[in-house]
């Protein structure tokens, strides 16, 4: 929104935003910043003892090819 009403002349933000603000504006530039200045998000997940047998599953599927695909496509780097 504040690079379509011209209120902002660069914006940072993680892949995954700018992946999303480039589909609702095309005419978005999005440039990766050089590698010294280059941040990333470390996500993890963990499925606690106790936890329902659904959040099992959950986490199952987020590790599966179909999931990890899914996550890719929105700009996050798979599972290694």
């Amino acid at each position: 929104m504040l690079m379509q009403q011209d209120k902002a002349d660069v914006f940072l933000t993680y892949c995954t935003n700018a992946i999303l603000a480039q589909h609702e504006a095309p005419g978005l530039k999005v440039i990766q910043l050089p590698e010294p200045l280059a941040v990333g998000a470390e996500y993890g997940m963990t499925v606690m003892n106790g936890a329902s047998e659904a959040a099992g599953r959950f986490a199952k599927f987020v590790l599966s090819g179909p999931a990890q695909a899914i996550l890719t496509k929105h700009g996050f780097a798979a599972v290694q």
